[in-house]
């Protein structure tokens, strides 16, 4: 998923990113990182790859290395919830409980505080 598609759902649905880290090397890049550093170098600074927790009104996007790994519609999400000792996101939706992991993000404790400061902010705007 490009940038621009994420800036254009944030704008369309009034949203925000819940998290945005840099994606870390599989097994593979590091390899060549450490075999061909400078040559390496121009490789990684094009192929550069995030994670993104996003959250709108109506959607929960889970974007591992640029690569939408889930996507969930809701028709009105009533109640949020950061669970930082299982790593998910649960939600409520016309009351239907969901539970969304987010493990594959590798969520560090300043990470959790910010995910659950801006859940507060996002839940306080809607109201």
């Amino acid at each position: 998923m490009t940038k621009k598609r994420i800036d254009n759902l944030l704008k369309k649905e009034s949203g925000i990113i819940l998290l945005k880290k840099e994606s870390e090397n599989t097994f593979w890049e590091t390899i060549l990182e450490n075999i061909f550093s400078i040559a390496t170098v121009f490789y990684f600074l094009t192929r550069k790859k995030f994670d993104y927790l996003i959250l709108t009104e109506y959607r929960v996007s889970l974007i591992i290395r640029n690569k939408l790994l889930l996507e969930r519609v809701f028709i009105r999400i009533e109640n949020l919830n950061y669970n930082r000792v299982k790593s998910t996101l649960e939600l409520t939706d016309q009351n239907q409980q969901f539970s969304i992991s987010l493990s594959k993000l590798r969520i560090s404790y300043e990470e959790s505080q910010l995910i659950r400061q801006k859940l507060s902010e996002f839940q306080d705007a809607k109201k």
